[in-house]
């Protein structure tokens, strides 16, 4: 029996590049809870200004319309600078 690879979403650009594991995921509201440090604003914030990069990145993918982020890129994407 043959198993297939299902193809990477269309988002998912650039992820190769920061390894294949996928971090612990999150909607901003839920990451914003975990992480003391951030704020909802302030995540919203960041997305605005850095979008394209971040989906580069794999830090951010979207599912439909909903906004998808993970945890340790989008830490290691701040901690680049």
């Amino acid at each position: 029996m043959k198993i297939e690879e299902h193809p990477k979403p269309k988002n998912f650009i650039g992820a190769e590049n920061h390894g294949s594991q996928i971090g612990p995921i999150h909607s901003v509201q839920t990451l914003a809870s975990s992480e003391p440090a951030l704020n909802e604003g302030g995540i919203r914030w960041i997305i605005f200004q850095h979008k394209e990069e971040l989906i580069e990145y794999g830090a951010i993918f979207f599912n439909g319309k909903k906004l998808i982020i993970d945890r340790d890129r989008f830490i290691g994407f701040l901690k680049e600078g």
